[in-house]
């Protein structure tokens, strides 16, 4: 069994090598290409003295150089950290920073705008450009603007000499970077997650060596490098650079080129109304990324394509992937976010860490290989939400397991099917989207119009969640929910606003510790979308 992410794509190479891992444009890349690829951009990372653990960033858009890098990375030892080229350059320098990534990769356009705070990025060694304008050194004269520790890709790879083998098992496997947050803020994967990540999507949509898989979520996030990872562990073929568009991605679909997608729920909500041609022959699944379309619109995908195996993955707080449901279980079960994904679990534990019954409310905490190392130079938070589980009987002395706390309430039937019944946790997932209740909370208290205001997430038999958001008038400040709703409106987009608002007369309810007490105003609001039709 493969240990490491590169090892997927050696068994698949050595079995069939000629087999087609990646699509680009007109460009085909095979299993044997790829491996080659990897070795190449292994040594070349060895000959940048990068080593065991070690950072190495991708500032690219999803092309076979980025996944060749990728793969390279796991076989010289190093860490993957992939960051959204979309991002300003500031935001980009800071996360560079606070990954003390050792090497980057990067578009021309990007290593320029880049150059001039890679200066602040101590622990940065060497800048390797990809594209037009990468010619570097005294011989071409390309160089100056992207420093003098850059080099052009092919100058790179063809600098280096043999690969050697990494020494020992490497901790880390990447650092992926939330974007919703101001300040960097990673979340840090083993080897082991990715691998076992891979396996888990895999073996969920019943990923085959002959499907083709659309790449529509960018690398730098969890889908995105888990889809990728996944097709490539079943030997599939992944069709990289997706339509920047809803008309793009429908007329690609038509063709019936691809026989599964994952994508975000917006994505499906605006192909809804789409004729897919072909496409409703030949595409055997589709993933809604991080939660279900909007109701009416996956009922018209449902009516669209009829052969075709619909999967809503939904997040929990920030573990991506956490569990999955059909529509049909959604018809049956309103309000359920799933089962747990394969080779993962979720349980719901008392206060004295034992398991709680059928249909009792306890503590969501997921265990298994999925659980990650936790937040990178974060260990406060890390310390929060990661801690030991209570041992099983019979077995105390063994090796302690590391569970994840996402700090949610839930309940699970008597199938093994979970409803989220608070929102302890500062996420709320809604449609898809991940949204900081904190955020949303300063949002409303910058209107002037409040005192205080809590944010809470609300289970709805669709959505996830939805949010809530209850607050307390300013002294003199005239205010109700149409008012407070109107200011949200104003100043929040789309996927942030509330669903509910609740201007009340007296102080917000308080925990023993002062805080306000989402949880109870949770379970004060949670019957209230229950009834919505499924």
């Amino acid at each position: 069994m493969a240990q490491l992410i590169h090892e997927l794509v050696e068994r698949i190479a050595a079995r069939a090598p000629s087999s087609t891992a990646l699509r680009h444009g007109a460009g085909r890349v095979s299993y044997a290409g790829l491996a080659a690829a990897m070795t190449a951009v292994a040594a070349a990372l060895a000959g940048s003295g990068a080593g065991r653990d070690d950072r190495v960033a991708c500032c690219l858009a999803a092309c076979p150089e980025s996944v060749a890098l990728l793969l390279g990375v796991s076989s010289a030892g190093c860490a993957f950290v992939p960051l959204d080229p979309q991002l300003a350059p500031a935001q980009l320098c800071a996360q560079l920073r606070h990954s003390g990534a050792r090497v980057l990769v990067a578009g021309a356009v990007q290593a320029a705008a880049l150059a001039a705070g890679l200066a602040d990025c101590p622990a940065l060694r060497s800048v390797v450009v990809l594209g037009e304008g990468a010619a570097t050194g005294a011989r071409k004269p390309g160089a100056r603007r992207f420093g003098p520790r850059a080099v052009g890709w092919n100058d790179w790879l063809a600098g280096a000499g043999r690969a050697a083998p990494a020494a020992g098992m490497p901790v880390l496997g990447a650092l992926l970077y939330d974007p919703r947050s101001a300040e960097p803020a990673a979340s840090a994967l083993s080897q082991r997650n990715l691998v076992a990540g891979a396996a888990s999507s895999a073996r969920c949509v019943g990923l085959g060596a002959g499907d083709r898989i659309l790449a529509a979520l960018p690398l730098h996030t969890d889908y995105g490098l888990n889809t990728l990872l996944a097709t490539l562990s079943a030997g599939a073929t992944a069709w990289l650079g997706a339509p920047g568009d809803s008309a793009g991605l429908a007329a690609l679909l038509e063709r019936g080129e691809l026989t599964g997608l994952w994508a975000a729920p917006a994505t499906w909500e605006a192909l809804a109304g789409a004729s897919f041609g072909r496409g409703a022959d030949c595409l055997r699944f589709l993933v809604s990324a991080g939660g279900s379309p909007e109701r009416g619109a996956l009922d018209a995908l449902r009516r669209a394509l009829l052969r075709t195996r619909i999967h809503l993955m939904y997040d929990v707080g920030d573990a991506c992937r956490s569990t999955c449901l059909m529509p049909s279980q959604l018809d049956e079960r309103p309000g359920s976010i799933g089962r747990a994904m394969p080779y993962s679990d979720w349980l719901v534990l008392r206060a004295d860490g034992r398991e709680c019954a059928p249909g009792e409310t306890g503590e969501l905490v997921q265990r298994g290989p999925l659980v990650t190392l936790g937040y990178w130079n974060d260990p406060g938070r890390s310390g929060a939400a990661f801690r030991q589980l209570p041992p099983l009987p019979g077995l105390a002395l063994a090796l302690a397991e590391n569970g994840r706390w996402p700090g949610a309430g839930a309940r699970k039937d008597m199938d093994g099917y979970l409803y989220l019944v608070d929102a302890r946790s500062d996420t709320i997932t809604t449609g898809g989207y991940r949204v900081r209740a904190r955020e949303v909370e300063k949002v409303v208290v910058g209107t002037g119009l409040v005192a205080e205001a809590a944010a809470v997430g609300v289970a709805h038999p669709v959505l996830g969640q939805v949010i809530a958001v209850l607050a307390t008038a300013r002294p003199g400040a005239r205010l109700d929910s149409a008012i407070l709703f109107g200011a949200c409106r104003a100043r929040l987009p789309q996927h942030m606003l509330p669903a509910m608002v609740d201007v009340r007369r007296a102080p917000l309810p308080r925990a023993r510790d002062g805080q306000i007490d989402r949880a109870l105003l949770a379970g004060e609001l949670a019957p209230l979308f229950a009834e919505a039709a499924p």
